[in-house]
């Protein structure tokens, strides 16, 4: 009895402890399974699952003809994240022997330990990453990655910039523009399994990646480049210590090239700063054009009187002021030719100081042109507490005054154009995924600041500069140039004083002269030995408008071709021929032949002279101004100018050396010089125009 009871006992604590034992468990799953679930949960989709950005493509950058200039291509990128100590010591011997480093320097150099990842090699060659995948140990990884791409090199990279490994901007336009180019990134989640090996969970990313913005620039990497080769070479053959260049479209303010050369610039594969915009200097005798303009504007004097230039010294108290070389007597046209200091700062000083003082500010000086552009300088003028007559003539010769190369191009620029302020601009449009242009960047109209008749007289000082004056090195056989000169001495800061040594030379300018579409200027500091702006920044600047020039014909024709999307085959034109030497009988056939006018000066005789020149593109039924003359007939007559544009008269004008001015604008319809009179050098036709 006893025996059977204790077996009782035994076998009620035998039920009791398995009784026990599972409601234990049964308590501890229910504790695992519902109270600690969720942290659980964290832990095990830490471990084995997790979240990944997906980069998002970069914006391209296209030049204005649809050049791809900053592209992106996919390497591939070696990575460690070895799982144990065994892993670590096979991935180090791996890399030693790979990239032949020393031995026991692997695990320091890439910071090799265990569950730690690190990168190895970021961007490597196919070739590399095809060797590596083959050999690679457990641990050692390779992930695809963009890098941007540069596929015309050095060439505008002072304006595109550069970004760093990861792709973020680091100067230039990829600093200016990186939010916009960098896009969003988006999210895609992976799992991993006992070894440690990723594998995506979803073909469909969490959250999809934004590409980045595409850009077109205003910039034609073909001028860019022979802008960059002639920069250097004029640096190099001028022995100047630095060169700067910026051209525009002058009827819209777009920059289509810019850059600079410094031949002692370090690191020249990723500059820090564009000069154009962030270098400042006193710009000389170039600054005479805002001078210049503010005095035939307000009709200061009557452009047919001479002014006496003191024979190249004028005494103003205890100043002086120096011309080049020795004038006596001059009139206007001549001053801006021959550049004299003294009749222009006398000129300056009779329209006042502070009238000059706000119109510098009126065409952008003292402002950034192209605000936004990382370290872009403003610049200054100089006010005096009191304007003296050699204050006055200071600023008109561009002394007191600090500029960058792109607000003296947009100054000149307003001249070519007839007088129009515009802003400047770098971005055309946004590319739509498709390639479409989108957000096109429209044009904007800063100010209005000189007439039309202003504009045409000054245009045709500047191509006096260039035939007779200054800038006579300027002056092409293949393009038409008009400008002006600035050699100004540089302003010593440790004597207080101009350097008598140094110099800014410049020549600022605008082709084809007749009908100007490129404005530009060229800048070279302290060139040696030769140090006039006309002799040296000219000769550059020329060689820039020849080339560009040559291999664009049609740039310059009707109607004007800047843009990729206005290159649709002009319909219903023609080539202008070369008629100069033929009888006009002969040349009036050979227009009715194309569907030309011709407009001769005299009813017979050999055709001397021709506007439009040849080779240019007009429309038909366009009317082609020529000069004939015969051995009979030895004197030059006026030409029957009615309709005709101020160019067109310009061009002509300048054709026969006779001094004109301008009433009104549009065409002309009132000559005081009457068709068929004999011209007389010494005297001025003044020419009518309106509207028509």
């Amino acid at each position: 009895m006893k025996l059977k009871k204790k077996k009782n006992i035994r076998l009620g604590w035998i039920f009791f402890l398995v009784c026990f034992v599972f409601v234990s468990v049964l308590a501890r799953l229910v504790h695992l399974q519902v109270f600690l679930s969720p942290e659980y949960s964290k832990k095990v989709k830490r471990q084995s699952s997790g979240q990944q950005k997906i980069p998002a493509t970069r914006g391209l950058i296209y030049d204005r003809n649809g050049m791809i200039v900053a592209n992106n291509i996919e390497l591939q990128s070696l990575s460690a994240w070895p799982k144990n100590k065994q892993e670590v010591k096979n991935i180090a011997i791996f890399l030693e022997e790979f990239f032949e480093l020393p031995k026991g320097s692997a695990v320091k150099k890439y910071n090799l330990a265990p569950q730690k990842f690190s990168w190895i090699k970021r961007k490597l060659t196919d070739e590399i990453a095809e060797e590596i995948d083959i050999q690679r140990p457990s641990g050692l990884h390779l992930q695809d990655e963009i890098e941007r791409s540069y596929p015309f090199g050095e060439v505008g990279k002072q304006i595109s910039g550069f970004t760093n490994i990861d792709n973020k901007g680091q100067a230039g336009f990829e600093l200016w523009y990186n939010t916009e180019l960098a896009g969003k990134s988006g999210v895609a989640a992976y799992r991993r399994d006992g070894n440690r090996n990723r594998f995506r969970i979803k073909e469909q990313a969490i959250r999809q990646p934004v590409p980045g913005q595409s850009k077109v620039l205003t910039i034609d990497w073909q001028l860019q480049e022979i802008l960059e080769e002639e920069l250097k070479a004029g640096v190099t053959k001028f022995n100047a210590e630095l060169g700067m260049a910026v051209f525009l479209n002058n009827l819209n303010g777009e920059i289509i090239a810019m850059a600079h050369y410094d031949p002692n610039e370090k690191n020249r594969n990723k500059p820090q700063k564009l000069r154009v915009l962030t270098d400042l200097f006193e710009p000389g005798s170039v600054y005479k054009i805002i001078a210049a303009a503010g005095l035939l504007e307000d009709s200061v004097m009557n452009i047919d009187d001479t002014i006496y230039c003191e024979n190249g010294l004028w005494k103003m108290g205890r100043n002086r002021l120096r011309d080049d070389k020795k004038h006596e007597w001059l009139n206007f046209r001549s001053i801006i030719e021959l550049s004299s200091n003294i009749d222009i700062g006398k000129y300056a000083a009779e329209y006042g100081g502070e009238e000059l003082y706000q119109l510098s500010h009126k065409f952008g000086i003292g402002e950034k042109a192209l605000a936004g552009w990382p370290g872009e300088q403003s610049g200054y003028i100089k006010k005096p507490k009191r304007w003296s007559d050699f204050n006055v003539a200071s600023l008109s010769i561009g002394h007191a005054v600090a500029v960058n190369a792109l607000q003296m191009a947009n100054a000149m620029a307003v001249v070519a154009n007839g007088g129009t302020l515009y802003q400047s601009k770098l971005v055309l449009c946004d590319v739509d995924e498709k390639g479409n242009p989108i957000n096109k960047n429209s044009t904007k109209v800063i100010a209005e600041l000189m007439s039309q008749k202003t504009a045409d007289t000054l245009r045709s000082f500047l191509r006096g500069v260039v035939e007779r004056g200054t800038a006579d090195m300027v002056n092409s056989q293949i393009v038409t140039i008009a400008g002006k000169t600035g050699t100004a001495q540089i302003y010593d800061r440790e004597r207080k004083r101009y350097s008598h040594s140094k110099y800014m030379a410049s020549f600022a300018g605008f082709f084809p002269s007749e009908n100007p579409l490129v404005t530009g200027i060229v800048v070279m500091k302290n060139p040696q030995p030769i140090h006039y702006g006309g002799h040296t920044s000219g000769v550059t600047f020329r060689k820039i408008a020849e080339r560009y020039t040559i291999i664009h014909p049609d740039l310059f024709t009707v109607p004007t071709r800047m843009i990729a999307e206005n290159s649709d085959k002009i319909k219903n034109t023609q080539v202008v021929p070369n008629f100069t030497g033929q009888l006009l009988a002969n040349a009036q056939q050979t227009a009715t032949d194309k569907m030309l006018k011709i407009r001769p000066t005299a009813d017979s005789g050999f055709v001397v002279w021709q506007y439009p020149p040849a080779d240019r593109l007009i429309f038909e039924e366009d009317e082609i101004l020529v000069v004939v003359e015969s051995d009979n007939n030895q004197k030059q007559k006026m030409a029957d100018l009615t309709g005709l544009t101020v160019r067109e008269v310009s061009a002509y004008m300048q054709h026969i050396g006779l001094e004109y001015s301008v009433v009104g604008n549009g065409k002309v319809f009132r000559q005081s010089v009457k068709p068929g009179e004999i011209v007389q050098i010494e005297s001025n036709c003044e020419i009518e125009c309106r509207p028509i």
